[in-house]
C-alpha cells in the first residue's frame, strides 16, 4: 500500500466456526448469499469502500479458496476478483458419501464449463507437494492445474503461481500478497 502497488484495502476476515468448516467452506449457497447480500452491504454502510466489483476481492485458503471460488461464481456482481491460495478443488458433493474412483472430482470445473463466461479476475496458486500421491488425481495441485486451464479457454483472466511448498500457512503468507497485487 504504501509503495502503491495496491490501492488501500479493508480486509474483512471472517472466523470459521470448527463444525461449520465443511459446511460453509464448500460451495453452499447460503453462506455465499450471506456474504455477499449481507456482510458485504453491511461493511459497505460502515465503511468507506468500493462498490465497484472489478475492485472487490473475496478469497480464502484450502476448502476456503474453494468457497472464494464459489462466491465469485454466483455472485460476479460483488466478487469481481478471487484469490484462492491451494484452493479445494477436488471437492464434489458426493466425496462426502462413498466417493470411489467412479467419483469425478473438480466440482467447480464443471459449474464454469456449463455457464456463461463471468466478469470475474482469479488469481490460483498450488504448492509443488500438494499433489496426489495415491494417483487418483483428487489432491490440490492437478485440480488448480485443471481449474486454471478451464477458466483460461473460457477466456478468464487468470493469474496462476505454483510455489514449492505444502498444504501450509508458511506459503500462503507470501502468495498473499502476489495475489492481491494480482
Amino acid at each position: 500500500i504504501a509503495s502503491a502497488t495496491i490501492p488501500s484495502t479493508v480486509a474483512v476476515l471472517v472466523g470459521n466456526v470448527a463444525d461449520r468448516r465443511l459446511t460453509d467452506l464448500v460451495p453452499n449457497p447460503e453462506f455465499a448469499d450471506f456474504m455477499a447480500r449481507e456482510l458485504v452491504p453491511w461493511v459497505r454502510s460502515h465503511y468507506n469502500v468500493t462498490t465497484d466489483p472489478s475492485r472487490t476481492v473475496v478469497g480464502g485458503y484450502s476448502a476456503g479458496g474453494l468457497a472464494a471460488a464459489y462466491m465469485g461464481f454466483r455472485h460476479p456482481v460483488v466478487f469481481g476478483n478471487v484469490l484462492s491460495q491451494s484452493g479445494a478443488f477436488w471437492w464434489a458433493p458426493e466425496h462426502y458419501q462413498n466417493a470411489d474412483s467412479t467419483t469425478e472430482t473438480n466440482w467447480m470445473v464443471r459449474q464454469f464449463l456449463a455457464s456463461p463466461t463471468l466478469p470475474v479476475k482469479f488469481y490460483l496458486d498450488a504448492g509443488t507437494f500438494e499433489m496426489d500421491s495415491a494417483g487418483e488425481g483428487g489432491d490440490i495441485l492437478e485440480a488448480s492445474r485443471h481449474l486454471r486451464d478451464v477458466l483460461r479457454a473460457k477466456g478468464y483472466e487468470v493469474h496462476y503461481q505454483q510455489f514449492v511448498g505444502g498444504h501450509d500457512g508458511l506459503s500462503w503468507r507470501g502468495t498473499l500478497a502476489d495475489g492481491l497485487i494480482a
